[in-house]
C-alpha cells in the first residue's frame, strides 16, 4: 500500500462467523512476537513489549452495537483509537480495515498469511524515495526490507515516519525497529495518524473513500473514478457486509468522518503507546 502522506514534511496534504482456522491463527500469533531483525552493519534492536491492548472497562464507547463479527478482544482497542483521535465513528472503520489488511492477525507480515503479494519491493521503494527528505530512521535498512505488516497492513518505512509531517524530527518512532508494527498499540498509533491525515488533507466524499485513500492517497486525487478506485471501494463495502458492520447506522458511524478535533500526534502517541524504551526514544 502507498502511504505517501505520512512522510513528506511540509506537504499539504467472536470470529466464529469468519472461520475457526482464522481464530486459531490469531491466537497463535499472539503467543509471541518475532525477534527484531538487524542488518549486518547495525546493532541488534532491543526487545520491545508495550502495554496490553485496552480492556472493555477502559473505554467509554459502545462495544456491543454494530460490531458484527469483529473480535471481542480487539473492540476496545479500536474504540480507544476513536476516543483518543476524536474522530467519531472511526472505530468500526478501523475494524473493517483491519479485517481486510490482516484478518485481525497482529503479526501479519507482507500479506503472506493471506496469500497476497509480498510488499518488500514497495517498502524498499518507499524508503529509497523518501529518506532524503525525512528525518533518518535508525533501522532504515531493516524497514526498507521489511514490507508491510501488523493489524492495519502498514508499510514499514512510512510507519516509522509516522508524525513527521506534524512534528518533524520529534516524531516518536524514528529510532524504533520495524517489528514494532507487530505491537497492536503501535500499529494503532500509525493507523490513527494516517486516518487523520487522509481526512484533513484529501477530499473524502464518504466512508468508502477512506479505504481508497488507505490503499493509495492518489486514488482520492488523480486516480478518483479509476477502475482501481472503484475496486477498492467495492472490496471495502463487501468487507463491511462480511464482517456484519452496517455503514448506514448513523448512531455509530456518521455519513462522513471528521478529524477537526484531532489532539495532535504527541497526545495520540502518549495515549495509545505510552513510551518506548529510553534507548529508542
Amino acid at each position: 500500500m502507498n502511504r505517501g502522506i505520512w512522510v513528506t514534511v511540509g506537504t499539504t496534504l467472536g470470529l466464529a462467523g469468519i472461520g475457526g482456522a482464522l481464530l486459531y491463527s490469531r491466537r497463535a500469533s499472539a503467543a509471541g512476537l518475532p525477534a527484531p531483525a538487524s542488518a549486518p552493519d547495525s546493532e541488534p534492536a532491543p526487545a520491545i513489549e508495550l502495554a496490553p491492548i485496552p480492556k472493555p472497562g477502559e473505554v467509554a464507547g459502545d462495544l456491543l452495537s454494530n460490531w458484527g463479527e469483529t473480535p471481542v478482544d480487539l473492540r476496545a482497542l479500536f474504540m480507544t483509537m476513536e476516543e483518543v483521535s476524536r474522530i467519531a465513528g472511526s472505530s468500526r472503520i478501523f475494524a473493517i480495515i483491519g479485517y481486510r489488511e490482516s484478518r485481525f492477525v497482529t503479526t501479519a507480515h507482507n500479506g503472506n498469511a493471506m496469500g497476497e503479494q509480498d510488499e518488500r519491493d514497495s517498502s524498499r521503494r518507499a524508503y529509497d524515495n523518501n529518506k532524503g527528505r525525512n528525518p533518518p530512521l535508525k533501522y532504515g535498512e531493516q524497514a526498507a526490507d521489511f514490507g508491510s505488516g501488523g493489524l492495519f497492513g502498514e508499510l514499514a518505512p512510512y510507519f516509522l515516519w509516522t508524525g513527521v509531517p506534524e512534528v518533524g524530527k520529534k516524531a516518536p518512532l524514528l529510532n524504533a525497529p520495524p517489528e514494532l508494527l507487530f505491537q497492536p498499540r503501535a500499529a494503532a498509533f500509525g493507523a490513527a495518524v494516517y486516518m487523520q491525515r487522509l481526512l484533513a488533507n484529501y477530499r473524502v466524499d464518504d466512508i468508502a473513500d477512506i479505504k481508497a485513500g488507505w490503499a493509495n492517497p492518489g486514488l482520492l486525487g488523480s486516480g478518483r473514478g479509476s477502475a482501481t478506485y472503484h475496486d477498492v471501494r467495492a472490496r471495502f463495502l463487501g468487507d463491511a457486509m462480511t464482517l456484519g458492520i452496517d455503514l448506514t447506522d448513523q448512531t455509530t458511524i456518521p455519513p462522513k468522518l471528521d478529524a477537526s478535533a484531532w489532539p495532535g500526534v504527541p497526545a495520540v502517541f502518549a495515549a495509545l503507546v505510552g513510551a518506548l524504551p529510553k534507548e529508542l526514544a
